[in-house]
């Protein structure tokens, strides 16, 4: 992130984090609070570590740090971020042994966020996120993408698509790759949708190189944590608009391979839509199209 956009970010959380001075001491300007935001979530440093950088004390730095996330997600946030309600730490502790909370983000072709859910006990499988989601909703309604705009293949007509992985159900709007191809077709179309999904991936490794806090255990209440997830989204968004540059982000990507798409179980879609043989031939149409016309 450049200074010119940390001090952009700061004149529009201006409103929510000006502070008046007072007898006792003088509030801390806008920018510096910005920074001392920002600086916590793209290090790895400690409250401690920050309160020496910036000079300030160790609980001030953490209250700054909460107020900052929480400006920038009631402020920069168009899209509704889901929190959870539990409030019990042992009902985050999933499957690997440790505590962990969900993050579910759809991304356009930019890497540019356009829906996220956070806040679901990692215990959770991603088809229930998947339901739960406002995304979903939409999507099943036609109302996500504007105009909803059709296009036709072999007499079957094909809605704007999405990608997932083999987590998530087949459903007439987002495609998943055969878990077992039967045929050169249908290992052709897995080839492509690995490749055409990578783009997810290398959004996310340029996320975790930005926000390195979210690599390591985060030392937050369970009522921040959202606002600290949400936090790192919008400014990802922001600073991808942007074009900044990100040195070493390779080491944050997931390489795509076959089996990173296909080592989840399928799924059974009975909770999810009734559509599953008009998705079964939306995705037939689409790798007819793709063996036939992409090699």
């Amino acid at each position: 992130m450049t200074r010119q956009t940390l001090f952009e970010i700061a004149e529009l959380l201006r409103p929510y984090l000006m502070r008046k001075d007072t007898f006792m001491r003088s509030a801390i300007p806008v920018e510096e609070c910005v920074a001392i935001g920002v600086y916590f979530l793209a290090s790895l440093s400690c409250y401690r570590t920050i309160a020496l950088v910036f000079q300030k004390g160790t609980s001030t730095v953490a209250s700054v740090i909460v107020e900052v996330c929480l400006a920038i997600e009631h402020t920069l946030l168009k899209e509704e971020v889901r929190v959870s309600d539990i409030n019990k730490g042992q009902a985050y502790f999933n499957r690997k042994s440790f505590h962990s909370v969900l993050l579910q983000v759809a991304c356009d072709g930019d890497g540019i966020f356009f829906s996220m859910l956070a806040g679901h006990s990692g215990v959770n499988h991603d088809t229930h996120v998947f339901w739960s989601s406002m995304m979903f909703k939409k999507m099943e309604e036609g109302t996500l993408i504007p105009g909803n705009p059709m296009f036709h293949y072999g007499g079957v007509p094909i809605p704007p698509l999405m990608l997932g992985d083999s987590a998530y159900p087949l459903c007439k709007w987002l495609m998943k790759p055969y878990v077992v191809p039967r045929n050169e077709r249908e290992r052709h179309y897995n080839k492509i949708f690995i490749c055409s999904r990578n783009i997810v991936e290398c959004a996310f490794g340029r996320l975790k190189a930005r926000f390195r806090r979210l690599s390591v255990r985060m030392e937050a209440h369970i009522q921040n944590v959202n606002s600290i997830i949400a936090s790192v989204v919008i400014l990802h968004n922001i600073c991808e608009k942007k074009k900044h540059m990100i040195p070493n982000v390779e080491q944050y990507v997931d390489q795509p391979t076959e089996t990173n798409h296909l080592d989840n179980l399928e799924v059974d879609c009975n909770r999810g839509p009734s559509d599953k043989v008009e998705a079964e031939a939306i995705r037939t149409a689409i790798a007819d199209y793709l063996f036939t016309h992409v090699k």
